[in-house]
C-alpha cells in the first residue's frame, strides 16, 4: 500500500521557518533602530569620536610622508602638538580671555538693557516687548544671567564630551582597520564590499571638509577680532575667539558670534552697536566670496541650501547641540545615497573617484 507523500507537510514547515526568520529580522532590525533613537546623543558622540580621529589621521599621514618616520610615530607627533598648542593657548591667552570673557559677561546684560529701552521707544518695538514678557525676556540681567547659566551648563557637559571624543579619537585613528574589520564582520559578506566603499569615501569627503573649516575658522577669527580691535570694541580678542569657534556652525554660527559682540558694542553707543553689525556683514562678505569658493576648490561643496536645510533637521532631530555635526552629517548621508542607491539602483556604471570629494 502506498505511503503518503510527507512533502508538502515539510514544504510548509520549512516556509514556516522561513517566515519567522524573517520576522525576527523584522523585529531585531525595528529594536536596532528605536535603540539608535533613543542612543541618539551616544551616536552622534561616536560621529563626533569618527570625524575627529579622521583629522588626527590626517595630520599624521601628512607628516609621515613628509619624514622617515612611521604614521603611528606622527601620531604620537599630533597629539603631543595638539596637547601643547591647547595648554600654550591657554597659558598665554588664558588671563586675558578670561577677563575678556568676564567683561562680556558683565557688559552683555547692560546692553540688553539698552536695547529693550530702544525697543519701547517705538511702538512696534512695544507690541514685540508685549508678546516676550510672558516668557520673562525683557528683565535683561535675569533673562543674560539665565542664558549664561544655561551656557555654563552646556559648556561643562561639553567638556566631558570633548574629553572622551578626544581619548576614543586617538584609539580609532592609531588602528582604523582594525575597527573596520570589526563593523565589517556584522554585515554579510556580499554587502562588504559596498560598505568598503563607503567608508573609504566618507574618510575621503570629511578629511577635506575637515580641511576647509579650518580655514574659514582661523580667517574669521582674525578678521573679526581685527575688525573689532579697530573700532574699538572690549574684549575684541574674547569675541574675536568666539567668532573663529562658531563659524565651525554653519549660517547659525555667525548669528551666535555676532550677538555677544553687538550687546556689548550697545553699551558703547548705537552707532558702535551699527558699525559692528557692518563690520561682520563686511567679514562673512569675504568669507562666502573669496575665502569659501577658494577653499571649495580644492576640497568639498556642499550646496548651500542643503546646508541650511540640513542644519535646521538636524537641530529639529536631535537637538541643538546636534547642530556641530549638521554639515559633516549631511556629507556622510550624501555618501551613503549615492554609493548604496544612485550608483547600484539609478545610474549603476563606473565606480567613483577621489574627485568625489570635491562633487559630492
Amino acid at each position: 500500500m502506498p505511503q503518503p507523500d510527507p512533502s508538502p507537510r515539510s514544504g510548509s514547515t520549512q516556509n514556516l521557518g522561513e517566515f519567522a526568520q524573517r520576522v525576527l529580522v523584522v523585529v531585531v532590525i525595528g529594536a536596532v533602530a528605536i535603540a539608535l533613537w533613543r542612543l541618539a546623543d551616544l551616536v552622534l558622540l561616536f560621529f563626533g569620536v569618527v570625524l575627529f580621529a579622521i583629522g588626527l589621521r590626517a595630520g599624521a599621514t601628512f607628516i609621515a610622508a613628509r619624514t622617515r618616520v612611521g604614521v603611528s610615530v606622527a601620531l604620537v607627533v599630533v597629539v603631543i602638538a595638539l596637547i601643547a598648542a591647547f595648554a600654550g593657548a591657554m597659558w598665554f591667552f588664558g588671563s586675558v580671555a578670561a577677563r575678556q570673557m568676564n567683561d562680556v559677561a558683565l557688559q552683555a546684560p547692560a546692553g540688553l538693557k539698552v536695547l529693550i529701552g530702544r525697543l519701547q521707544e517705538h511702538p512696534y518695538g512695544r507690541y514685540a516687548l508685549e508678546q516676550l514678557r510672558g516668557a520673562g525676556a525683557t528683565n535683561g540681567a535675569g533673562w543674560a544671567a539665565s542664558l549664561l547659566s544655561t551656557i555654563g551648563q552646556g559648556l561643562a557637559l561639553g567638556a566631558g564630551y570633548a574629553v572622551v571624543t578626544f581619548f576614543a579619537s586617538i584609539y580609532l585613528a592609531a588602528q582604523p582597520e582594525l575597527y573596520r574589520r570589526m563593523g565589517l564582520k556584522l554585515l554579510p559578506p556580499s554587502c562588504r564590499d559596498r560598505a568598503n566603499r563607503v567608508f573609504d569615501q566618507t574618510r575621503l569627503i570629511l578629511r577635506s571638509w575637515l580641511a576647509g573649516q579650518f580655514v574659514v575658522m582661523l580667517v574669521i577669527g582674525i578678521l573679526s577680532g581685527i575688525g573689532l580691535w579697530l573700532l574699538g570694541i572690549e574684549a575684541a580678542f574674547a569675541l574675536g575667539l568666539v567668532g573663529g569657534l562658531l563659524a565651525f556652525i554653519p549660517y547659525a554660527g555667525p548669528i551666535l558670534a555676532a550677538i555677544p559682540a553687538v550687546l556689548v558694542a550697545l553699551t558703547q553707543g548705537p552707532s558702535q552697536a551699527g558699525m559692528v553689525i557692518l563690520m561682520y556683514f563686511g567679514v562673512h562678505f569675504i568669507e562666502g566670496n573669496f575665502v569659501t569658493p577658494l577653499v571649495q576648490a580644492e576640497v568639498t561643496a556642499l550646496p548651500p541650501v542643503l546646508a541650511l536645510l540640513a542644519t535646521i533637521g538636524v537641530t529639529m532631530l536631535f537637538g541643538p547641540a546636534a547642530v556641530l555635526l549638521a554639515a559633516p552629517l549631511t556629507l556622510f548621508a550624501m555618501v551613503v545615497v549615492r554609493v548604496l542607491w544612485v550608483e547600484q539602483v539609478v545610474a549603476p556604471g563606473p565606480r567613483m573617484t577621489r574627485d568625489f570629494a570635491k562633487h559630492p
